[in-house]
């Protein structure tokens, strides 16, 4: 199966979004960009000031990749004390946290404020610890930031929170709480930085979406009524034409109650049987197709959509679950 991210919707959803913050631009490239790839950073990194990623192993291949600042999110810190690489901006939520990545010479470093999420970040009492600490090394944090838990509707009350939390001018060097919720009420004040993603990759109003999800037809039969297709016991309830596809749930099709489809032509096809590990069965009936052509799984944004409504999750779970063997193509 292939990913096929079009790098121009990418950098033209970026120069869109800039356009409307119009401050500092972080694209959040986690997850391997949202099933996007992660080398889809080479593409943009003209257009942005930093990246942010979750994990170290994350941090360190995108080094790789760019030379901009990369902004890590808070968690497990060890990794940063035995590697060194003056790129990577680590997040720390305490005082200890502080005092590891320090010791182990980053000279950069962010600090995560819990403003009512409850996930990581610093409260109160560590703030003051962590400020107190900065002061006595000569030091200050690259950025400070939180996370909304409610998009907008939480704003208003985390960012009274947020304000109130760093009022020191030592927290107020490069301030950042808002994502792509931001986009669609640009009279906030939207801090120092934008930490932008899934709008970025054409979810969010007004953005063209930048992936298609796409596999090959491997095989065509036909099918009487009343035959088997897959495993199971599902039957062709007439006869039909049946095309084998390289896709399964091994590569982010997931099985469920609802009917899925794959666009071949233009045309809906639905999937017939249980989607297999490696391969899925659609109805290409009265179809003119043909085994190496691609079917698509998402050719445009109400595909994705879709998929999320049929799975009963949100758009982020089935874009990150497009990864591993899946082959992706930049064009």
């Amino acid at each position: 199966m292939q990913t096929v991210v079009d790098v121009s919707r990418l950098r033209h959803n970026i120069r869109r979004i800039r356009a409307v913050t119009r401050n500092e631009f972080c694209a959040v490239v986690k997850s391997d960009a949202y099933g996007h790839g992660i080398a889809c950073a080479c593409y943009i990194e003209p257009l942005v000031d930093c990246f942010m990623v979750a994990t170290a192993d994350e941090a360190f291949e995108l080094s790789v990749l760019s030379r901009k600042p990369i902004l890590t999110l808070g968690g497990e810190i060890t990794p940063y004390t035995q590697v060194y690489q003056p790129q990577i901006i680590p997040t720390v939520c305490d005082c200890a946290q502080l005092n590891a990545v320090v010791n182990a010479g980053y000279k950069r470093f962010s600090v995560a404020v819990n403003t009512g999420m409850n996930r990581l970040g610093a409260n109160e009492q560590m703030l003051s610890t962590i400020t107190e600490r900065c002061r006595e090394l000569g030091i200050a944090p690259w950025s400070v930031y939180s996370h909304l838990y409610g998009g907008m509707s939480s704003a208003a009350e985390q960012s009274a929170e947020f304000d109130r939390l760093t009022q020191d001018k030592l927290l107020r060097g490069k301030r950042h709480l808002y994502s792509s919720c931001a986009l669609d009420v640009p009279a906030f004040d939207l801090y120092d930085m934008t930490r932008v993603g899934l709008a970025m990759y054409g979810y969010g109003k007004g953005m063209d979406t930048c992936m298609k999800v796409r596999a090959k037809i491997v095989g065509l039969a036909g099918v009487s009524r009343g035959g088997h297709i897959g495993y199971g016991d599902y039957l062709a309830d007439r006869d039909m034409t049946v095309a084998t596809i390289r896709c399964g749930y091994a590569d982010g099709l997931r099985r469920c109650d609802r009917q899925l489809y794959f666009k071949i032509r233009g045309t809906k096809c639905r999937i017939v049987g249980m989607p297999c590990m490696d391969l899925c069965m659609v109805d290409v009936t009265g179809l003119d197709c043909r085994i190496g052509e691609y079917a698509y799984l998402i050719s445009e944004r109400s595909d994705a959509e879709y998929l999320a409504n049929c799975y009963g999750t949100v758009i982020y779970e089935v874009l990150t679950g497009f990864n591993g063997r899946n082959e992706r193509v930049y064009l």
